[in-house]
This record gives structure tokens, sequence and C-alpha cells, in this order.
């Protein structure tokens, strides 16, 4: 028989305790997870973006045929032909994601110019376009022509405005011939 005093507060047993540790442990897991959803989720933006804004364009001498004569902006000096200024042909290759306006190139080094006209051309991904070219040589110093480091001015379809420089710089070989005919006259 059980005996139950009423002149004292009833005595309960203490709750068994959770364990606090487990519940720090599983925020924790869940904190790992969520922040390296987060984190990827990130980086994969960052990359798509970087990735749609690159600008990737090739540049290529186009060979055209010879022209009896000596280029009309050729210098004369002392009997001798110094510089003459050739006005060829490029070919531009847009080998981005998106499409861009090239405005303008420029490619030099000691003794060879070439300037492009600065003029609008849209060029879709994977399209090509001409452009012309003047191409200055120093008859002394600037032959052969060879490879020449380029600098593109190309707009992007969100109006940012970009230079792009082709890694291996352009090839101007196919001028060479003609710039030397000329310089030899």
């Amino acid at each position: 028989m059980n005996v139950i005093d009423l002149d004292r507060p009833a005595v309960v047993p203490p709750a068994p305790r959770r364990k606090p540790r487990l519940l720090v442990a599983s925020a924790l897991v869940i904190g790992a997870v969520l922040g390296a959803c987060a984190t990827y989720g990130w980086s994969v933006h960052r990359q798509t973006g970087a990735r749609e804004r690159q600008v990737a364009v090739f540049v290529f001498a186009e060979a055209s045929p010879f022209v009896d004569g000596l280029p009309a902006d050729t210098v004369v000096s002392g009997g001798r032909v110094a510089t003459v200024t050739l006005t060829r042909r490029v070919t531009l290759v847009n080998a981005g994601p998106l499409p861009i306006d090239i405005r303008d190139l420029f490619a030099s080094r000691p003794g060879v110019s070439v300037r492009g006209v600065n003029k609008e051309r849209w060029v879709e991904p994977g399209a090509t376009v001409l452009a012309d070219a003047d191409v200055q040589v120093d008859c002394a110093h600037g032959l052969p022509l060879g490879r020449l480091p380029v600098t593109l001015s190309v707009r992007t379809f969100d109006d940012e405005a970009r230079e792009a420089r082709p890694r291996d710089g352009f090839d101007g070989t196919p001028w060479s011939e003609q710039a030397e005919v000329a310089c030899a006259s």
C-alpha cells in the first residue's frame, strides 16, 4: 500500500535530459550542406557568366592578287622606296558564344603597323566578315611581315566595350611578297 503525504509536495522524478550535443551536431551538418549548396550555385553562376562574356576572335590575312605599280601611299627617299602602305583585307571570325561588334583592329611591331577601318561590324557566333586594313611597312626594318600581335576593339551585345587579343597574334605572311615587291621598286 502506498501512503501519500498531503503536506509535502509530490516528488517528481527528473525528466531524462536530452543530449544537446546531438542537436548541435545536426545543426552544424545542415548548415554545412546549405553552405556548400549556396557556394556551388554561386560558383556555377560566375563561371557561366564569365563564359558568356568571353570574346574569342580569329584574324586572318586575305591573300589578294598583285596590283602593278607602287601603292598610292609610298614614300620615296634618296631614290629608294622607304615606306609603303598597302590596303589589304582581313577575315574576322567570331569564335565566341555571343554576337559581337568588331569596331577596329590594330597590330604593330617595329617596322610594321596594321590599322583597320573604324566601322561597325556585327558578327554572329561562328560567322565571318571581311574588313579592310591599311598595312604600313618600313622597307628597311619591316620585312618579312610574319606574325604580328593584334588588338581588336570589340563591343558585346550588352554594349560593353572590350579589347580582344588573339593568343597567337596575326600572320601577315600573305601580304609579305607584295610589300617586298613594292619596297624593291
